[in-house]
């Protein structure tokens, strides 16, 4: 998969607005026929437990130990994304931005995986698939000015594990989601050829 630099708007203010447009608002909610139900969403004891694993996650990132933070990765993510490929991405990341001096969760937002914007290059959520949106206030050593950052944990047969977004600073590019079948399908040939 190529990577790309999201073209989503670096002001803090715009992307406080697409999040407010896209993720709180509660327009955003897809319509759902009269004779369909929805499943429940995550409830406040799996986003406790999210939490846990989310601050397990960043504070494994901020002490460089990036193969604790591929095992809280989903396990989705590590099918496309080996030990070595995310310690590789991470690292860069760490090199780019310098240290992540700190992390806090500012909200806290259980969704269904169809709320999540598509990145631009149109890569979507899993829809099946439980999710909580954190949203993330961070400061790091060189990158500057701070921007609003979110993160989605997913639930797994492993439990509760990173599961796609924008902290730390994009490090995996748009991509680093789970993908949905379909792009599944289309890029299984490709993983192969890089084994």
């Amino acid at each position: 998969m190529r990577q790309t630099r999201s073209r989503l708007p670096r002001s803090p203010i715009v992307a406080a607005l697409f999040f407010l447009t896209f993720i709180i608002a509660p327009a955003a909610m897809p319509p759902v026929a009269a004779d369909e139900e929805k499943p429940p969403l995550p409830t406040d004891e799996d986003v406790r437990t999210a939490y846990g694993v989310l601050m397990e996650w960043g504070t494994a990132y901020q002490k460089g130990d990036y193969l604790q933070q591929w095992r809280l990765t989903d396990f989705r993510i590590r099918h496309w994304h080996d030990r070595k490929r995310f310690r590789k991405w991470m690292r860069r990341a760490r090199k780019r931005d310098g240290k992540l001096l700190s992390f806090k969760v500012e909200k806290a937002l259980p969704l269904y995986a169809t709320q999540l914007p598509c990145t631009e290059m149109g890569h979507c959520y899993r829809k099946d698939v439980d999710v909580i949106l954190f949203l993330i206030a961070s400061k790091y050593e060189k990158a500057y000015p701070p921007q609003p950052e979110y993160i989605v944990m997913a639930r797994s047969k492993e439990g509760w594990r990173f599961g796609g977004g924008t902290f730390p600073n994009r490090p995996m590019g748009e991509t680093s989601l789970i993908l949905d079948r379909k792009d599944e399908r289309r890029y299984e040939p490709s993983l192969e050829i890089m084994k």
